[in-house]
């Protein structure tokens, strides 16, 4: 048996293609092939392309609560995008806090925002679609999504395409950041053993309250 469970582990492992590390700030090409993880979200399969490089993109990853945040900019000097695709992916992980049995959590909800350049006439459309999950446009002036709600997933598959207005040419002057937001939740339904003790908690209640009022 202990075997049995050696061999399972080097196959997840080999399955995944890397050991997976923390997720901290660092650049786009570091992330390439290397899946990271925040807390119990395990961010991987970046692909990119674009006018900045992927050696000129910071990545930022912040956990709020229940929220995750992937935060992508330029580093100083590179300018604005221009135009980008860029396709990524979490996933819950179980058997990480706070993903412990019984706690069943996953994703149910995605939040995106871009922040275009603030000079008058800017222009350019960024198109974030999450699958499964909703799909936001957002351009200069309207520049959040959601948050939308679905249900429960353990993996969303996010693509973000910027163009110019229309999804022709190049945004003008540009996009300084966008961020991708994903909200998790706690799943698990009480077994019923659990619902029988809520329900004589709740009847004790009631005939207490009632012998109190009517001694």
């Amino acid at each position: 048996m202990k075997k049995f469970f050696f061999l399972s582990a080097v196959i997840s492992v080999s399955a995944m293609g890397a050991p997976i590390g923390t997720c901290v700030p660092s650049t786009l090409s570091n992330l390439i092939s290397n899946p990271c993880a925040l807390g119990d979200m395990m961010f991987d399969n970046f692909s990119y392309s674009g006018d900045v490089s992927v050696s000129n993109i910071n990545v930022d990853f912040q956990m709020v609560g229940s929220e995750f945040r992937l935060i992508l900019t330029p580093v100083i000097g590179a300018g604005f995008f221009t135009n980008l695709s860029l396709t990524n992916r979490v996933s819950v992980i179980s058997g990480v806090a706070p993903n412990l049995a019984p706690a069943n959590y996953k994703i149910v909800g995605v939040k995106d925002q871009s922040n275009f350049s603030a000079v008058q006439g800017s222009s350019g459309l960024l198109i974030v679609a999450n699958t499964p999950g909703p799909a936001f446009n957002l351009v200069p002036g309207n520049e959040t999504g959601g948050p939308g709600f679905f249900p429960g997933t353990t993996t969303v598959i996010t693509t973000s395409t910027l163009t110019g207005p229309g999804g022709k040419d190049s945004a003008n002057p540009g996009l300084a950041s966008l961020e991708l937001d994903y909200i998790q939740a706690n799943t698990a339904v009480p077994e019923p053993a659990t619902l029988g003790l809520i329900g004589i908690a709740l009847l004790g209640g009631g005939l207490f309250r009632r012998r109190s009022v009517h001694p």
